[in-house]
């Protein structure tokens, strides 16, 4: 039976997003992050639920742009590593797991993208040692994630969809990115689940 656990206050509030919360258990800490505007907020919390630390992370912009909206914020454990990535309108970026260093900086493509359509990534998964994110043009961008450092590589980038991926879910891999099965939740309410074969 589900009973409440004692609430955490946030400083400020979350944005009326789907799947705008991430957990992290990480040994007597449970770390939190939810999406507001232009900021990440990020709190860690002691087992009885007292807050510890709070702090917001805000994307960095790239050159000549306004800071970027952010439309996710997930925790990506890895087999040798935990990062935080965000994902906005115009790029991904991957943090260490507290937030205080960018290990990584990937620009979605806008080539087909019309005027009234939004450059934006949304879904974000870990399979092995590889990041999947869903990107507006219904591709899934795999990230080959190695066991430390920034060398990080954009692996594979499949089409499979028309419209855009809202949600990526992984099952466990033995070694390929996309040997797993993979859900796409896409506006429509239509839920297809790719399955990879080999």
């Amino acid at each position: 039976m589900f009973r409440p656990g004692r609430s955490i206050p946030l400083r400020g509030s979350a944005a009326a997003l789907c799947n705008n919360l991430s957990v992290l258990q990480q040994r007597n800490l449970t770390h939190f992050g939810v999406v507001h505007g232009l900021s990440a907020q990020l709190l860690s919390a002691a087992p009885e639920g007292v807050p510890l630390v709070q702090r917001q992370l805000h994307a960095k912009e790239g050159a000549g742009v306004s800071s970027p909206l952010i439309t996710q914020v997930h925790w990506c454990v890895l087999p040798y590593r935990v990062l935080l990535v965000l994902t906005s309108h115009p790029e991904i970026q991957m943090y260490k797991s507290d937030g205080s260093v960018m290990v990584y900086w990937h620009a979605l493509d806008s080539g087909d993208a019309s005027l009234v359509q939004a450059v934006s990534a949304r879904g974000i998964a870990a399979s092995g040692h590889f990041i999947c994110v869903g990107a507006w043009s219904g591709r899934v961008l795999v990230f080959d994630i190695p066991a430390k450092g920034p060398h990080i590589v954009l692996s594979e980038e499949p089409a499979g969809h028309q419209t855009p991926v809202t949600d990526i879910a992984t099952e466990p891999a033995q070694g390929q990115p996309l040997r797993d099965a993979r859900i796409f939740r896409q506006p429509h309410g239509e839920v297809p689940v790719k399955r990879n074969r080999n």
